[in-house]
Formats: structure tokens, sequence, C-alpha cells
């Protein structure tokens, strides 16, 4: 550390005009390659316009020495609303994401909660609750994760069809999506929402997503309404499209499988078949990163 200390005030005090344009962070750690990690678990140092770094100042064998550029999130003190179930209430994700953009994320997850309504009384689902978030004007985007549980749960609304379209008083899934898609474009025409689809279900929580026997594999279904998760996850895709919202496809690529952990004694990203833990939460954000900074640019200037 005292070494680190030292190459950096040498640099700083040989280098004064590095002090405006570009930031950049010298990182001095013995036999690590460059990986990227959040800016708080960096030993740096910042100087500016890497461009006229002269390689002479680290002449000197060193183990490892490397100029790493680092660009501050586009997402950095914006608000952030996440609106969600119980795997977005417990915030893995959630302060991951935070924690590496430094954006102020705005929790809207309630456990046990459905995208789509089932009933007049069911006050709690995404397609009722979306319009107590804060209105356009304080907040810079809206984050809807959810779906695990419209399949997972016996007590749920019947799947419909996607002409059953936003009609009040019909409770299906379908017509849950449409009323919420429909009303977060009404409230949000002027910043990004982006629709993330749900993670895979685990076969030990709820209704198995796929029932596991032997090196024999088979979709699991919904009793109340036959239907698997993947038809499920299909649909809100479907509708997302109509609405063309943003569309992040945690299920198909996010590298997160709770049925690869499900009776192997590993529990790296789930603390059961459904639920991220905090390295799980951050595999997600990490993931959600570079995705959303790409959002960002579409929507803000930057």
């Amino acid at each position: 550390m005292k070494k680190f200390a030292f190459i950096s005030f040498l640099f700083l005090s040989l280098c004064p005009s590095l002090r405006a344009q570009q930031y950049a962070t010298i990182l001095y750690r013995q036999s690590e390659m460059p990986r990227a990690v959040a800016v708080t678990e960096i030993d740096s140092v910042v100087v500016r316009d890497v461009a006229e770094v002269d390689a002479t100042y680290f002449d000197t064998p060193k183990d490892t020495v490397y100029v790493a550029q680092v660009r501050e999130s586009h997402w950095k003190g914006k608000k952030v609303a996440f609106l969600g179930d119980s795997i977005t209430q417990y915030a893995e994700y959630v302060n991951a994401y935070a924690s590496l953009t430094g954006c102020e994320a705005l929790n809207y997850g309630i456990s046990a909660t459905h995208m789509a309504s089932r009933n007049n009384s069911d006050t709690n689902a995404f397609d009722k609750r979306y319009n107590k978030m804060p209105t356009q004007s304080r907040v810079d985007m809206v984050v809807v994760f959810g779906g695990t549980n419209d399949f997972g749960h016996t007590n749920t609304a019947e799947f419909g069809e996607f002409s059953d379209g936003p009609k009040v008083g019909k409770y299906s899934f379908y017509a849950g999506l449409h009323r919420l898609f429909k009303g977060l474009q009404n409230r949000y025409s002027n910043i990004p929402v982006v629709i993330m689809l749900p993670l895979h279900h685990g076969t030990e929580i709820d209704c198995p997503e796929y029932v596991i026997n032997g090196t024999t594999i088979t979709e699991g279904t919904n009793p109340t309404t036959g239907k698997t998760f993947r038809e499920y996850v299909n649909a809100i895709r479907e509708v997302a499209a109509y609405y063309s919202f943003i569309v992040l496809d945690a299920y198909s690529y996010s590298n997160l499988s709770p049925m690869t952990e499900i009776g192997s004694g590993s529990s790296g990203f789930f603390q059961d078949g459904l639920h991220l833990n905090q390295a799980g939460g951050m595999r997600l954000a990490r993931w959600m990163y570079p995705q959303l900074e790409a959002v960002y640019e579409m929507f803000y200037d930057f």
C-alpha cells in the first residue's frame, strides 16, 4: 500500500497537467490482472486524460501495473424505481445495482404479489399499484420485474389470451399485463420503462418450472391454469412488445438458473429455488449494468 501511494504521488507530481479532462484510475495490485469491479472495491488514485500518460513512469519492474479507464455510470445520482415482488423487496439486486451505479434506488417490491390482479380486491398486484409510484417528473427510470408468482401460486388469475386487452374487470394474466403496460406507458411517457423477464423458477418452491427425475426433465405446469412458466414468460414478452417497451431477458441470458444449484449442495447465487442471495444480486446487477447504460443514452443527453 505504501508503494502504491508513492507511485501515485510521483505520477501526479510529474504530471500536473493531468488534473483535467477524462477520468482514469491507476491500479497497482500484486499478481492480479484487470477485471471489472465495483468502484468501492478499488484501491485507486484518480487522475485525468489517459492519452497523456507517459509509459516511462512505469519502467521499474513491478508485479502488475495497469491503467484502467473509469467512466461514471450515467445513472449516478438519478432516481430509478423498481416495481416487483419479493425478489425486488429483498433488494439484493436493487442494492447491488445502486452500489454499482450510484443511483438512488426506489424500491416498490412487495412480497407474494402478482403482475396481474386476481380480483377487484387484489390491490397489491402490479396492475393496481403502479400508479402509487412517483410521477415521471420525480423519477428517471422504471424497472418492472415480476411474473414468477403469477405462475408459482395456485391462487392466480386465469391465463387468458392476448386479445383480452386492458379491459377493466377482466381478471386474466394477459388482461393484467395489458392494464399494467398501458398504464405505465401513459404515466411514464417521457422516461424509460424497462420490463425485465423473470428468472427461472426453481424446483423447490411453489409450482416447479421443471420436474427433474434423474436425467429426465419435463416442464411443470400451474395446476390452476395448466400453463408452463415458459408460457408466462412469453406472454410478458409478447405484451411488452405490443407496447414497444425495452425488455431485458433475464430468463434466457442472465446466467442465473436455480435448477443448476438445487440438489448440488451449492448456494452460489440463490437462497432457495427462487430468491437471490447477495452474490446472485450482484451477478444480476452486473448483467443489467451495460444494458441500462445504453437505455440512458436512448433517452437522455450524455
